[in-house]
């Protein structure tokens, strides 16, 4: 009985984080398996501009790599970090085609179907003329270059994308690319060193 229940607990968190809209992308990685990194300081890329134009956002951002690197071990030292952790966000305006494939009860050139009732679900003809649109969203980008500062040199740069089309996606998003990079980060960094 708990081997079923715990079955079906992975199954739901696996299906919940399929479905997040978030993606990653490691986009640099050039970790030397010979350094070792304790501390970290985080710093904007572009001083005065918040993440995705909102002060409580950029706040956000911060303290969830924080939270994060601090999670997996790492100090926090603004003085003199092994690791700096220099984020950007982005915030661009997208188009994507949606098709309407639905079957609304009326045949071509507006007659009334009888049957319409029938097929609730769709249209029964596989031949049925789809109608295609023409949506507008907003695209978020968090973008984090990790940053070997002895070296000089960025060692990771790991971007997440994501729809943030109103207050609500921006917050969740945030958390979510952070978490997400910063799972992306610790994965290279245990396989290099």
């Amino acid at each position: 009985m708990k081997s079923r229940i715990g079955i079906s607990l992975l199954l739901f968190v696996v299906a919940i984080a399929a479905c997040n809209p978030v993606k990653v992308y490691l986009e640099k990685e050039e970790v030397r398996p010979e350094r070792s990194y304790k501390t970290f300081a985080i710093i904007n890329q572009y001083q005065g501009k918040d993440a995705w134009n909102s002060p409580t956002l950029n706040q956000n951002l911060i303290d969830d790599l924080v939270k994060g690197m601090e999670e997996r071990g790492y100090q926090q030292d603004i003085e003199r970090p092994d690791l700096i952790l220099r984020y950007n966000t982005l915030l661009s305006e997208n188009e994507k085609e949606v098709r309407d494939n639905s079957y609304n009860g009326f045949y071509p050139y507006g007659m009334y179907n009888p049957m319409m009732y029938r097929y609730p679900f769709g249209s029964p003809y596989p031949y049925w003329p789809s109608q295609t649109e023409i949506e507008k969203y907003k695209l978020g980008e968090v973008v984090i270059d990790f940053i070997d500062p002895k070296a000089d040199e960025i060692i990771l740069r790991i971007s997440a994308v994501g729809e943030v089309n109103n207050i609500k996606q921006k917050y969740k998003n945030i958390g979510v690319s952070v978490d997400k990079i910063l799972h992306e980060f610790s994965r290279n960094m245990t396989v290099e060193g």
